[in-house]
């Protein structure tokens, strides 16, 4: 049986879609097969952070019966596949049953899937929970998200689901921003990963081509570590990636 993953968080902009490409990359880096689903059909991103516009079939063709969950699934360059929302708005909604059917069906062939959900409290939100063996929360470090983090880690001890950790993405270092112990004491769960605000991560998101696609990136390191730290693995960055990191500097000035 796949796993679910779910990575939510409290709001939008957080990073959410961000994290969810970079850690199902890195988890099919490791060799696994990897589904990642984009049910955020409001604002639907996923398919745009992997280089991909979604122009053939989409979740929400799934959703409505028009085509299979097999038929629904693309494919990005590295194996990893998903199945990206509509970029147009559309009244289709993402029920607790239908993700059970399309993580049934994905049973026979991924070893994990991930889910990136739609930010807040809505059903959509509450369907990829109930699904989940395990949910991951990105968060930013600011006080008043991580009052949403502590709410959800209240539903998802409601619904008897495991939060694996938070996820602290945008971290500039500065005095205003919570810390990592200050969000670990308010919500009760570790942070696991943080992200730094760093202009990798911006180009990244720019120019489509997630950072866990680069074998030498620094912050796709941070994806590699959070991957092999949820499926009991080690990852040790390679020793000349600094070096390959300098010549790329230079190489463009």
């Amino acid at each position: 049986m796949t796993e679910v993953i779910s990575v939510v968080s409290g709001k939008g902009g957080t990073g959410k879609t961000f994290t969810a490409a970079n850690l199902s990359l890195a988890l099919q880096n490791f060799g696994e097969q990897v589904v990642c689903l984009d049910t955020d059909l409001d604002s639907p991103n996923l398919a745009l952070q992997l280089g991909h516009t979604p122009e053939d079939h989409t979740i929400e063709d799934v959703l409505r019966g028009e085509v299979s969950e097999l038929k629904g699934v693309n494919v990005h360059d590295s194996g990893l596949m998903f199945v990206p929302s509509s970029l147009h708005l559309t009244d289709d909604t993402v029920s607790e049953e239908r993700i059970r059917e399309m993580v049934d069906r994905f049973s026979s062939f991924a070893d994990r899937t991930v889910i990136d959900a739609p930010p807040g409290f809505n059903e959509g939100f509450y369907s990829s929970m109930r699904n989940s063996d395990r949910m991951l929360v990105v968060t930013n470090p600011e006080y008043q998200a991580i009052n949403d983090v502590r709410k959800i880690a209240e539903e998802a001890e409601k619904h008897g689901v495991n939060i694996e950790g938070v996820v602290l993405n945008k971290v500039e270092g500065m005095l205003e921003e919570a810390s990592k112990e200050e969000i670990e004491k308010t919500t009760g769960l570790d942070v696991i990963q943080t992200i730094p605000h760093h202009k990798e991560v911006r180009k990244s998101i720019h120019q489509m081509e997630p950072v866990a696609s680069d074998p030498h990136s620094k912050i796709g390191h941070s994806f590699r570590e959070l991957a092999a730290n949820m499926t009991d693995r080690e990852f040790k960055a390679p020793w000349y990636s600094k070096i390959v990191r300098s010549w790329k500097k230079l190489t463009r000035r």
